[in-house]
């Protein structure tokens, strides 16, 4: 009788960690979601964004770790009752850290109404307070959107100011000749010397509520691919916001395009490492493996 009700312990054990991974199609426990929509032509093609989506969601180590992978483009990604609004509302603050990838390296105004309507408390703001993941590429962080192929009012250097909540931030053109960094080797495989356009001004984070690991760099002061790590930890962990090689070049002079492959190893290494990404993979696993043991008795 004690081995029964020990067994239906371990039932509804399992079967209640079994509904915490609902909804979980394949691979890790957080998600993903891609905005390809359109582009600011001078600063990465539409064809070139569209390839690069294809190469991140297809790659098996994205794949592995993300449970939901979604692209979004402009019907999807317009004003704060679309999909995506929705999915980066749903995916804040549920406890484990989700990504969004602006690939066409504009921001949509499902996570940022232009031109700065909402500098505090945003959609993407609150995502990333929450301890969830911005990567930007190519354009200006923030800068402005390009949704439906018409250009929006900018919101020009506060886009990316009020995310951050750092007043008079810049990705204003400086030195811009990048060499990866022991980091960037290290992280990003696939990284080689480039010009940026738009490079983090890295002096303007010191005394700030932001850590920046650098991946190249042109001087102390000048970075590009960065990444800025939230000091304050919100209900999914510490908030991330990626810049990555943000260069007025529709297509990338070098193959494979550094915007895409780069993003993969950023966050196959970089990203799993330090916001634990395959931490609910390793989860899962268990979880399969216990339940399966249980059916077995």
């Amino acid at each position: 009788m004690k081995k029964i009700v020990f067994l239906l312990g371990l039932i509804v054990v399992g079967m209640s960690a079994m509904t915490t991974f609902a909804g979980v199609k394949a691979g890790g426990g957080s998600s993903l979601a891609i905005y390809s929509g359109s582009t600011n032509a001078g600063w990465i093609s539409q064809e070139a964004t569209d390839a690069n989506t294809e190469v991140i969601m297809n790659d098996a180590r994205i794949k592995k770790l993300f449970g939901n992978i979604t692209n979004f483009k402009d019907k999807d990604a317009t004003g704060e009752g679309s999909a995506l609004a929705t999915w980066a509302k749903t995916n804040t603050g549920d406890g484990k850290p989700d990504v969004i990838i602006t690939a066409c390296g504009t921001m949509p105004s499902s996570l940022y109404p232009f031109p700065n309507k909402k500098p505090d408390g945003s959609i993407v703001e609150e995502f990333v307070d929450a301890g969830n993941v911005l990567i930007n590429v190519a354009d200006w962080i923030g800068y402005m959107s390009y949704e439906g192929g018409v250009r929006s009012p900018n919101n020009g250097p506060s886009g990316a100011a009020n995310i951050f909540d750092i007043k008079g931030l810049s990705f204003g053109a400086r030195k811009g000749d990048m060499k990866p960094t022991d980091a960037g080797k290290k992280y990003i495989p696939s990284i080689k010397p480039f010009k940026s356009d738009r490079p983090w001004h890295a002096e303007q984070f010191k005394g700030t509520d932001w850590d920046l690991t650098i991946f190249a760099q042109a001087d102390a002061d000048n970075a590009d691919p960065a990444v800025a790590v939230s000091k304050k930890a919100g209900k999914d962990g510490n908030g991330i916001i990626a810049a990555m090689w943000q260069a007025a070049k529709p297509a990338w002079p070098d193959k494979p395009d550094i915007r895409g492959i780069g993003v993969v190893e950023f966050i196959a290494n970089w990203l799993d490492e330090t916001a634990k990404l395959s931490t609910a993979v390793e989860a899962q696993d268990k979880l399969t493996t216990t339940w399966a043991g249980i059916k077995g008795q």
